[in-house]
């Protein structure tokens, strides 16, 4: 019982570092995309989802049935805290973008994934006794 526990709150370390963390990341997406909106959809090993998304990205009901307008950008399986993060942009946003922007968002988001998979994975060890964390994000560089 312990260890689901501290898993459990392991997790949430993970998924709150993640969120303070990355919310720049959708921040410098929203700034190189002006018009799109972004969403990170996180889902945990242990069967938990958890959504990012930036202001104009538009919010599901129930987080359990995904952005409503969201088209995968990229995503990763299988890494080392989450079974899955997927980057989504507004499916809107790609009735007026071009072959050579898409492909800078395809850049961008995977880069973000990347980020976020090796930041996960430090995360735990990173921690100082307050909490807080030591690694600091980046932009996504484009």
């Amino acid at each position: 019982m312990t260890e689901q526990i501290n898993s459990a709150a392991t997790e949430q370390d993970v998924v709150f570092l993640a969120r303070e963390s990355f919310v720049g990341e959708l921040k410098n997406l929203n700034q190189q995309f002006p018009n799109t909106g972004f969403g990170i959809a996180l889902k945990t090993h242990e069967g938990n989802e958890y959504l990012l998304a930036n202001a104009r990205m538009p919010l599901p009901s129930a987080k359990s049935n995904g952005f409503p307008t969201g088209r995968r950008v990229a995503r990763l399986d299988n890494g080392t805290r989450f079974s899955s993060i997927e980057v989504l942009a507004d499916s809107r946003a790609f009735d007026t973008i071009s072959p050579g922007t898409e492909a800078e968002m395809l850049g961008n988001a995977l880069e973000l994934i990347a980020r976020i998979d090796s930041f996960s994975g430090m995360a735990p060890a990173s921690l100082t006794e307050s909490g807080h964390s030591q690694i600091a994000a980046t932009g996504t560089g484009g």
